[in-house]
């Protein structure tokens, strides 16, 4: 039969060889996950058509339950591979609320079959030994064919890997911590649930896959909710998982609810063979909550656990050192972060935040800047780069920067606090909108505590809007309620020029000497501790 392939502007895609290549680089094939190659050929098949969202997921993932927001990370994994931009596309485009179509025109390729060998004309001795020939052939092949029948099928290994191939080559992408990666660990999981749903293994992986999503890559579309019940799921069939139990932590760590993601990071620490990862988020919660010195010491048993050194154990100890007012140390932890690890998409927005605090907002701004021309896309960059211009009364580019927070991250709540806050300032009086904005935030921020969400900055948040539409009294009252869930930062309540109405009442004074009491005593007690760094 002939081989069904494609011409695609540059490219030949062929379909019986799994292959793509690119003219001027032949024999070279361009690199395709499977279904990344899937979905190339599933439009072309379909050129010069407009292929629906629901057709290319039907093709492409032959009857697994999947999301749009899945077909269109897959887009984008299939656009990079290619060297594809989404603005200017040259193979794959989008047409808004139809689907996809190949933006090239597509030429099915018709292989041509050789034409069979004409037999010379033989005498009767060579027709002979070729019927003979050709018997003992067949008597070789029945033999073989027979063996086979009777042989464990194990040719079919290469084509089609096991279940427990899956889950190891998703732990590998997983745990690079990019995003392309860790949408590649998702895909395989799916695969390996799709033949075994219900094997804890797979289950608790595609949890921490969808968890680092959320978490790490800005995206918040259910994947937490899908997570807690994945991870749920998996301890049902396997309570001693520690996997498991890392999984349903960090679900629970994309939802603010610190207490539960805590004790979740302490359980699998105890039963992983390999805790360090574990213990480093168990680390980082311990100082969300306000506790520096366990977290300082957690930190480094995590240091010196078995297993790989935890991705983002420089960035913890550099912002654990940073709370407890030891700045030089703090900024070789975050330089060393930033070193080993230029795409940390943690690391620059801490040390950033550290400097912003100590009253270097050109620093900040410098460090923000650096990591957004590298390509980290982080909400919490650009209101660092907001925050900056305020200090320096630029409202207008503050604004800006804000606004961009949020095409990062809609609903990252910092920018959008500060965002009404600018409206109300310019405004320069209360209007029916802006405190109807300013009562329907504050209610968000309240209702998301009283569902568990122990997140220090959701309180500073409340205090920032009561300050700005001057309740000072409820502001005051916010502030309590984030020191006591782990606000240690006082050096930046102090310069915020968003509280600079606070700072005027006598209590708020009482405030910053609260936290600088609190850590003098974790100071005190992580002496030990800070000695063996």
């Amino acid at each position: 039969m002939p081989r069904e392939r494609y011409r695609i502007a540059d490219l030949t895609v062929d379909v019986d060889a799994v292959a793509v290549t690119r003219d001027g680089e032949p024999g070279k094939q361009v690199p395709l996950p499977g279904l990344s190659f899937d979905l190339l050929v599933a439009l072309a098949r379909r050129a010069p058509s407009v292929v629906t969202a629901d057709d290319l997921i039907t093709a492409v993932w032959a009857g697994t339950a999947v999301s749009d927001e899945t077909l269109t990370q897959r887009v984008a994994l299939l656009r990079r591979a290619l060297g594809d931009d989404a603005k200017n596309p040259r193979y794959v485009r989008a047409v808004r609320g139809r689907g996809y179509q190949l933006a090239a025109a597509v030429t099915a390729l018709a292989d041509s079959m050789p034409a069979p060998r004409r037999l010379r004309k033989t005498g009767p001795a060579v027709l002979a030994t070729v019927v003979a020939a050709l018997l003992a052939l067949g008597i070789t092949l029945f033999v073989v064919l027979l063996h086979r029948r009777t042989q464990p099928a194990t040719t079919n290994l290469a084509a089609s890997p096991s279940v427990q191939e899956l889950l190891e080559r998703a732990g590998s992408y997983l745990r690079r911590h990019q995003e392309p990666n860790n949408e590649l660990a998702i895909e395989l999981y799916q695969r390996a649930l799709h033949r075994e749903p219900d094997n804890p293994q797979a289950l608790a992986g595609l949890s921490l896959a969808l968890g680092q999503r959320a978490t790490k890559f800005n995206r918040h579309g259910g994947e937490s909710d899908q997570a807690v019940a994945l991870a749920q799921h998996a301890l049902a069939r396997d309570p001693r998982l520690g996997l498991a139990h890392h999984a349903l932590a960090l679900a629970f760590d994309s939802k603010g609810q610190v207490s539960k993601a805590l004790a979740g990071y302490l359980r699998a620490a105890d039963l992983e063979p390999e805790p360090s990862a574990a213990l480093a988020s168990a680390a980082n919660l311990l100082q969300v909550q306000g506790h520096l010195a366990a977290a300082l010491e957690t930190n480094l048993r995590a240091a010196q656990g078995k297993g790989e050194t935890p991705i983002y154990l420089e960035v913890q100890m550099g912002a654990t050192l940073a709370a407890l007012g030891d700045d030089q140390a703090a900024a070789v932890w975050f330089e060393r972060a930033l070193e080993l690890r230029p795409d940390n998409v943690f690391a620059a927005a801490a040390y950033a935040r550290m400097r912003l605090s100590q009253n270097r907002p050109r620093e900040a701004d410098e460090i923000a800047a650096q990591a957004i021309r590298r390509g980290i896309r982080r909400p919490e960059l650009a209101a660092i780069r907001g925050d900056v211009a305020l200090l320096g009364g630029e409202d207008r580019k503050a604004k800006a920067f804000y606004q961009e927070a949020l095409s990062i991250a809609p609903g990252f709540s910092e920018a959008e606090t500060r965002l009404l806050l600018l409206d109300h300032r310019e405004a320069g009086a209360v209007r029916p909108d802006l405190e109807t904005r300013y009562r329907a935030a504050l209610a968000g921020l309240r209702q998301g505590r009283a569902e568990g969400d122990e997140w220090p900055g959701g309180a500073l948040n409340e205090a920032l809007l009561a300050t700005g539409f001057g309740d000072h009294a409820a502001a005051l009252h916010a502030l309590d309620i984030a020191i006591d869930l782990g606000a240690r930062d006082a050096d930046w309540l102090l310069l915020d020029p968003m509280l600079a109405g606070l700072r005027k009442e006598p209590a708020f004074t009482g405030r910053i000497e609260r936290i600088r009491g609190l850590v003098a005593a974790e100071r005190q007690r992580a002496g030990g501790t800070a000695a063996r760094m």
